[in-house]
C-alpha cells in the first residue's frame, strides 16, 4: 500500500510541475489558472507528506 501511495504522490508532483511550466507558456488569465492549479497540487502534496508529522 505504501508503494502505491508513493507512486500516486509522485504522479501528482510531476503533473503539478508540468501544469506550472505549461501555464507559464500560455498568456493571460487561463495560464494563471493553470499555474494556480499546479501550485495547489504541490501544496496538497506537501500537506499529505507532512500530515504524519503533525
Amino acid at each position: 500500500m505504501n508503494k502505491i501511495k508513493a507512486f500516486i504522490m509522485l504522479l501528482i508532483f510531476i503533473l503539478s510541475v508540468f501544469l506550472i511550466v505549461k501555464g507559464q507558456i500560455i498568456k493571460g488569465y487561463f495560464g494563471l489558472l493553470i499555474m494556480l492549479a499546479g501550485l495547489i497540487g504541490l501544496v496538497l502534496n506537501l500537506y499529505i507528506y507532512n500530515k504524519k508529522y503533525i
